[in-house]
């Protein structure tokens, strides 16, 4: 497919826009305390406007001291915040990009903690997702809340920012006013959707007012909010056109809220371009440039998007993590350099959520443009790297970036280790581009890799290379539980995923992590009838929380049937022996036993090598077990040091 009109020129209000490609705001965790950026932040959107992007914006900044959903994110609420925010914007001007800042309250989804205030909203309806009724804001709060709005955009105009996005959606507090899911008031401000959008078109009406007539003022809102008694498409097509005659001049159509996440920051569980109808249904419906975002994490779907009259712009803010040049290498035709978004979640809200600065399991230099020394070292090593899961070569792009020379050994005939297995479930297919990036990487920088060739003390004395990196990984966990090592009959998670082995009808999945629950859903797809069992009170807790709400989604749709506070104590030749809630009870006519128990360590070599002479690093699953994001991100800042 030709790429023409993702490059095609465009205009919000009197902004020109070089291209159609645009990266929505993204809560960074690495700004300063005071809500303030610096130069981490700087470089992290430098790098976006010189791959190429045709708008960025920056993360959401609060119009109040305690507006953000907690204290680690942006905001623009006083004068004294003026000034680091204009350098930021004079960084961008000068890198040739463009830079709206979104301006919102978090309303009821924030910690409780965050701040000493007590968390408002329209009504004192609790959040879902938060431990705490909030206190609903009066009406000269709302007042005085508007012109916070109003205000933050002045400020915003004033720092040389080239527009403003209001942020309505995604169960902020804007949002929160519009939807009846959160609204149950009955005065000016509830009750009607003419009074639910009052505290909407009273903010856009500050805000035009303190920027002026020509300054560019888009509006995000929720085309639906994926909730029971929430906004849906028909009502937010009415929401569109008040929108539109308010003055807005574009409007960026996104969905969810905290407690529909999985359909804001949507993982691989969600189709791509699942909510390209809601987006076309708006742009139908107005005159003014329509935004689409969710799940565009390839440039021919933003193409095709784009040709067939569904938006104007494409938001793709996960891929911009993924590939901040993404842009620059469609433009010139290197496709297959794109390094692609796999819907892990894992790297950008799995970190946040945390606490940790936003990062990305597809690219270690995104978010780390002041961390990293990429220069080519001065002289050069030879580096020997065990195992080619992905933290061995994650290990190898490290080092082989800088110049050394790189040979990974590989025991088996395949490279991507236990990646391969963990790509097979429903949801997680995408998983495999990871693998396609590293093969490109090791072919570029000129890695060599040795199949079917585990490497020895034998060849590192024969060899003598400068530094080893262990990336050996780890094997599953089998407990001594009677019957439990009965191989004819109890499969790994591995075993199956990868097709070793034929499936039986009725299955047993013993634990349940998420690796548990993903072979459940993937034998239960299959047609298989499957019961998990786990001895904790509740499953999946290792997950980020958009793929644990998929696949407990997942679970429920193809009737797995779940177990917790089960303890196994032994496996027969048909049936599986446990414990519920300390009671025995009996699984019986079962075919197959699947160990998902979790894994142990492998790294055998690292005694072995003790006195050799070089550098040894262990790195990944061989270190201690952990999820893909970490694992990578330990392999690359242990080929990167070198």
């Amino acid at each position: 497919m030709e790429l023409k009109k993702v490059f095609e020129p465009g205009k919000i209000g009197t902004l020109n826009i070089k291209n159609r490609l645009v990266v929505s705001a993204m809560s960074s965790h690495m700004g300063n305390d005071d809500g303030t950026p610096n130069e981490t932040v700087n470089a992290y959107l430098v790098a976006k406007v010189k791959g190429g992007w045709g708008l960025i914006f920056t993360e959401d900044l609060g119009v109040t001291k305690d507006a953000g959903s907690d204290p680690v994110v942006g905001s623009l609420w006083n004068d004294d915040q003026i000034s680091a925010w204009t350098e930021t914007v004079r960084q961008v001007h000068e890198a040739g990009g463009l830079m709206g800042a979104q301006l919102y309250h978090a309303g009821r989804q924030r910690s409780l903690k965050a701040y000493d205030t007590h968390p408002v909203a329209p009504s004192a309806i609790k959040e879902p997702t938060e431990p705490y009724v909030p206190r609903a804001l009066t009406v000269d709060e709302i007042h005085d809340l508007v012109k916070a709005f109003g205000e933050a955009a002045a400020r915003a105009k004033k720092c040389g920012f080239d527009c403003v996005e209001i942020h309505g959606a995604h169960g902020y507090l804007i949002n929160q006013f519009m939807s009846t899911f959160s609204n149950k008031r009955t005065d000016e401000y509830g009750g009607t959707l003419n009074n639910r959008m009052r505290f909407a078109l009273e903010v856009i009406a500050a805000v035009r007012e303190a920027v002026g007539p020509d300054f560019p003022i888009l509006f995000r809102f929720n085309t639906c909010d994926y909730v029971e008694g929430g906004i849906e498409i028909p009502e937010a097509i009415v929401m569109a056109k008040m929108l539109e005659e308010a003055g807005v001049d574009a409007l960026h159509c996104t969905q969810g809220m905290f407690t529909s996440k999985q359909s804001i920051i949507a993982p691989g569980f969600i189709p791509v371009m699942h909510y390209a109808e809601n987006a076309a249904a708006i742009k139908a419906a107005v005159k003014i440039p329509v935004l689409a975002v969710g799940r565009y994490n390839d440039i021919f779907m933003s193409e095709a998007m784009l040709r067939d009259n569904k938006a104007d712009f494409v938001v793709m803010a996960r891929a911009s993590l993924a590939d901040p040049e993404l842009p620059n290498k469609a433009k010139e035709g290197r496709i297959d350099d794109i390094i692609h978004c796999i819907g892990c979640d894992q790297g950008c809200t799995g970190e946040t959520a945390v606490g940790n600065a936003v990062n990305c399991i597809a690219n270690p230099h995104t978010c780390r443009e002041t961390v990293y020394d990429l220069s080519p070292v001065a002289n050069p090593k030879k580096v020997f790297i065990a195992g080619a899961g992905v933290s061995g070569l994650s290990a190898a792009y490290g080092a082989a970036e800088r110049g050394h020379k790189v040979t990974i050994f590989e025991a088996s005939d395949e490279i991507g280790g236990q990646w391969l297995a963990a790509m097979a479930p429903p949801g997680k297919s995408e998983y495999a581009s990871l693998i396609v990036n590293y093969r490109n990487v090791i072919r570029r920088y000129g890695v060599e890799v040795r199949m079917n060739i585990p490497l020895t003390k034998a060849i590192v004395e024969a060899e003598k290379p400068d530094a080893v990196i262990l990336a050996t990984g780890s094997n599953p966990m089998f407990l001594p539980i009677p019957g439990l090592d009965n191989r004819e009959y109890v499969k790994t998670a591995i075993e199956v995923l990868r097709g070793r082995t034929l499936y039986g009808k009725n299955v047993v999945v013993v634990g349940g992590g998420m690796t548990g629950a993903e072979t459940a859903v993937f034998l239960a797809v299959q047609g298989c009838n499957v019961t998990m069992i786990e001895m904790a009170p509740d499953i999946i807790t290792d997950a980020v929380a958009q793929p644990r709400a998929c696949l407990l989604e997942h679970l429920k749709k193809y009737n797995v049937k779940v177990h917790t506070h089960t303890k196994l104590t032994k496996v027969g030749t048909d049936s599986v022996f446990a414990e519920e809630y300390g009671e025995p009870v009996e699984f019986k006519h079962i075919d197959m036993v699947v160990n998902a128990m979790g894994v142990r360590s492998n790294n055998p070599l690292q005694a072995e090598l003790e006195g050799c002479g070089c550098k040894v690093v262990v790195v990944g699953d061989a270190s201690s077990t952990k999820n893909g994001y970490k694992n990578i991100r330990e392999g690359f800042d242990a080929g990167n040091a070198i």
